[in-house]
């Protein structure tokens, strides 16, 4: 018997955000974790690929993702990489999942890395979907400390810091940032997309 704790359930701001996306779309899940995004879009059909800086979220992942794919398939499409490394992903995506950004996040510099990084492996026309830790409270307190017990969590955010203009990305704001509750927990979310501006003439 496995004593691996199973994963939390899958986000279901998520899956209705992909629920009128072609499965044919590729994915790709950036801080997989527990595996619980990656499994349930690999169990709706999507061509999936997943990534975390961290050894025990990337064996817990291909646990999961084993039982949908063969074992050299979970190998390749499941990698161990940190924010840095993010560069020798050659391949672009129609999606970018980061819905759990705190293994690479832990700090407003890393999150712009983060998107610019995101914005480079999307296919023109592709998304980026985000949620961050909320800030309790107002915006004022945006920036501070993670409640006590939080693990991998160095930065809180409020729904302005996600703003595209106050962001050094080229990704544009497709849905207003907004605070989520889901699973007992707070988030900031935002929607963005990779828009292809005309060369100037």
């Amino acid at each position: 018997m496995s004593s691996r704790r199973a994963p939390a359930p899958p986000s279901d701001r998520l899956l209705r955000t992909l629920a009128a996306v072609p499965v044919s779309s590729s994915v790709l899940n950036l801080g997989c974790g527990s595996g619980r995004h990656t499994e349930a879009l690999l169990r709706l059909g999507f061509p999936v690929h997943a990534c975390d800086p961290r050894p025990g979220a990337i064996e817990d992942t291909r646990a999961v993702v084993r039982d949908l794919v063969d074992k050299e398939t979970a190998q390749s499409c499941v990698q161990n990489r940190s924010l840095e490394a993010l560069d020798e992903i050659d391949a672009t995506f129609d999606w970018v999942i980061a819905d759990r950004t705190e293994a690479f996040v832990d700090s407003a510099a890393a999150l712009e890395s983060l998107l610019r990084k995101g914005h480079d492996l999307l296919s023109p026309g592709g998304w980026l979907y985000l949620t961050v830790p909320a800030a309790p409270g107002s915006e004022a307190e945006s920036g501070t400390s993670p409640p006590q017990g939080r693990d991998d969590v160095a930065i809180l955010f409020a729904p302005t810091d996600l703003e595209a203009p106050k962001l050094n990305t080229k990704l544009v704001e497709s849905r207003e940032p907004s605070r989520v509750a889901e699973h007992g927990e707070t988030r900031v979310h935002a929607l963005y997309r990779r828009v292809e501006r005309p060369a100037p003439r």
